[in-house]
This record gives C-alpha cells, sequence and structure tokens, in this order.
C-alpha cells in the first residue's frame, strides 16, 4: 500500500520528533545498540521514524497519539492501539530492507514501512511477534552486535490482507 504524506502531515511529525528528541536529550537516554550515527542521525531516524507512523496511521485510518510522554519518562507503550508497532526505513538500493526486531522487544504486530523519497511510503506488511525465535536470530556478521530477529519481505502479510489492524 502507498501512502503520500502532505504537508500538515510532515509538519507532525517534525514536531514529535523533535518532543521525542529534546525528552531523551533531558533524560540522558541515547539511542542503543552500538548507535554511531551521531546527531544528526539520530535527528533524521527520529523524524524518518514518526514519518513512517504517520503514514501507518493514514493508511488504516488509526489514530496517532504521539508515542510521547511530557513526563520525561521513558515511553514504554507500543506505537499504536492493540500492541502495534512501525518500523521504518529508507528504501535500500543497494540491498533489500527486511524487518529487524530485537529478541526483548514487547510482543505485537510489527509493520514494515518503507519511504522511497519525497514523503512517498510503501506499508510493506505485517509480521505477528508472539514468542521467541532461535531460528531467526543473527547478529548480521558483526559479533559485537546484539543479535536479532531478521524477517524477510516475502515474509510479511500485507496490510490489505489485514482485515482487522487490531487483532492478532
Amino acid at each position: 500500500m502507498k501512502i503520500k504524506l502532505n504537508t500538515n502531515e510532515v509538519e507532525l511529525a517534525f514536531e514529535t520528533s523533535k518532543k521525542r528528541f529534546i525528552g531523551n536529550l533531558k533524560m540522558g537516554k541515547a539511542f542503543s545498540y552500538g548507535y554511531e550515527k551521531g546527531m544528526k542521525g539520530e535527528l533524521y531516524d527520529s523524524f524518518l521514524g514518526c514519518l513512517g507512523e504517520i503514514a501507518y496511521a493514514k493508511a488504516s485510518n488509526t489514530f496517532f497519539n504521539g508515542s510521547y510522554s511530557d513526563n520525561l519518562e521513558r515511553y514504554t507503550d507500543s506505537d499504536f492501539q492493540h500492541n502495534i508497532e512501525v518500523r521504518t526505513q529508507d528504501i535500500k538500493k543497494d540491498r533489500s530492507n527486511f524487518l529487524l526486531i530485537r529478541p526483548g522487544e514487547k510482543h505485537g504486530k510489527y509493520f514494515l514501512v518503507i519511504h522511497n523519497g519525497n514523503y512517498e511510503f510503501n506499508i510493506l506488511g505485517s509480521f505477528i511477534f508472539d514468542k521467541p525465535m532461535p531460528e531467526r536470530l543473527t547478529d548480521f556478521g558483526y559479533p559485537n552486535r546484539p543479535p536479532a530477529y531478521r524477517i524477510n519481505i516475502n515474509e510479511l502479510t500485507p496490510l490489505e490482507e489485514n482485515v482487522r489492524q487490531d487483532k492478532f
């Protein structure tokens, strides 16, 4: 499913990512798992994540709450109601995109959203993470990186086939 965000939706993503970024600074919280892209990368990745969440909300006609807390505390709820998580990536021209889920993450339905440029997104589908999957664990060739589950695009359930997004 393809989604194009308008300027109001882009502004909402920017404002939300700004609040998340400043809140993390105030809490002394940084990106995890060996993240080494620096401040520019953190700002961009936070903005990209918000854009993807808004693209999902628009596509599924779901309320976007911003996944943000003004109380300077870690936001522990899901991105959307009913344990729905959204993962957003830029399209990778040199290799294939895939969904990455870390073993300690909450169980739920994970959607992979791809940014194609110009605020256009593809919602590739979802994967239900409800149990450990040791057969999927990989360090992606980086032995110092914690292992994660890799789910290939062809293993995702397309959004059109998910009759109700709030059930898994």
